[in-house]
């Protein structure tokens, strides 16, 4: 009978439940075990336990829903209604990457060292919700404002919720992911609808 075959994908999302169930001192051999595969042929895939425990935790931050999303720029549907659906799929995204980032700087791995060059992802998300931004006010549905600064504050408040929640153990906001979003939302909307005077 020849050995089941694991994919990349495979070994990391069991290495991810691994490290978020059991803390980020789990060994590789509770990992391997988990597979049914041997330690050594999870460290020839892989090379190390940082270089694994990197991959595995740094799967959620590869994730762009801002991508898909405003790629193309605003549509013909009222901005508010977009920003609402980009602000639910953002944070449907932070409640993976929140915890994972937490047991990166648990293992002592900076995550900051592996996402600091231009293309990745949480860069992308940023440069493309502040281009989708500008393009509002480009087509004049917006009142004017510094995009990147909008796009910056967006993401950050959207990442707020889960970390106290996850980090901070603040678990006193008792709403919906959605009544979140659509009342931060409504917050931005008053500072750029062309309807409020200023």
């Amino acid at each position: 009978m020849r050995p089941r075959q694991f994919t990349d994908e495979d070994i990391l999302a069991a290495t991810q439940t691994c490290i978020l169930q059991l803390g980020p001192s789990v060994s590789t051999t509770v990992i391997a075990e988990k597979l049914g595969m041997s330690q050594a042929a999870l460290f020839k895939r892989f090379g190390t336990k940082e270089k694994l425990f990197l991959a595995a935790l740094s799967q959620p931050m590869q994730r762009n829903p801002i991508s898909e999303l405003v790629k193309d720029g605003p549509t013909d549907e009222p901005i508010r209604e977009q920003m609402i659906d980009m602000g639910e799929a953002i944070l449907a995204v932070m409640r993976h990457v929140v915890p994972c980032m937490a047991m990166l700087h648990a293992a002592g791995i900076n995550p900051a060292e592996h996402l600091r060059h231009e293309d990745a992802p949480p860069i992308q998300g940023r440069k493309i919700l502040t281009r989708w931004f500008q393009q509002a006010i480009d087509q004049g549905r917006v009142r004017p404002f510094n995009p990147h600064i909008m796009a910056v504050a967006f993401i950050g408040m959207l990442k707020a919720r889960p970390f106290r929640e996850i980090i901070l153990a603040d678990t006193a906001l008792k709403c919906s992911d959605r009544d979140y979003v659509v009342q931060l939302v409504d917050l931005l909307w008053a500072g750029i609808d062309l309807e409020v005077t200023p």
